[in-house]
């Protein structure tokens, strides 16, 4: 009985830890997150890797929900979310480096990068300066599932060097 118990729990410990594996999440892997005004759901990116250490060329960036709504569950986004709102356009791609726009705005461009101290991050330039994205938050100020009216979008960042927070306002 007591075999049957231990190996139940650590197949559950097996399943959970393959589980938050396949979707590429945690401190290390973590890019940046958008939140909203709409509700307390999150929308994650994290890179993709190699065993290597260098970026997965197939999927560079790992896209989720953590719905806060229900507990905190991982869920994928669905393919209208990715087509029309929060996935990605990549412009270029190599194993060091990654260039891309969000599908719903491609006026700024974004670049995942390593770090001097060998971590992947991702940049953009706000107010004439390379900055770290830390950020996103959305206002959404009603309109329907399609065409939501987003009054503002808030960019977080920080002036790597330097380590200064920095909020641009983005009026789309």
């Amino acid at each position: 009985m007591r075999k049957m118990i231990l190996f139940i729990i650590l197949a559950i410990i097996v399943l959970h830890k393959s589980e938050a594996a396949d979707f590429g999440h945690g401190e290390n892997n973590s890019l940046f997150k958008i939140g909203r005004s709409k509700d307390a759901n999150e929308i994650y990116y994290t890179v993709r890797t190699t065993s290597e250490g260098y970026l997965d060329l197939s999927d560079p960036v790992h896209i989720y929900w953590k719905k806060f709504t229900k507990n905190g569950v991982i869920e994928p986004l669905t393919r209208i979310q990715c087509a029309f709102a929060y996935g990605l356009n990549f412009l270029n791609r190599s194993t060091e480096r990654v260039d891309f726009q969000f599908v719903s705005y491609s006026k700024r461009t974004f670049t995942l990068k390593k770090t001097m101290d060998g971590r992947f991050k991702v940049f953009t330039t706000a107010n004439g300066e390379e900055v770290e994205v830390e950020r996103l938050f959305i206002q959404i100020d009603g309109g329907t599932f399609w065409f939501p009216k987003v009054s503002r979008v808030e960019l977080h960042a920080r002036i790597p060097e330097v380590d200064v927070p920095v909020v641009e306002i983005i009026k789309p």
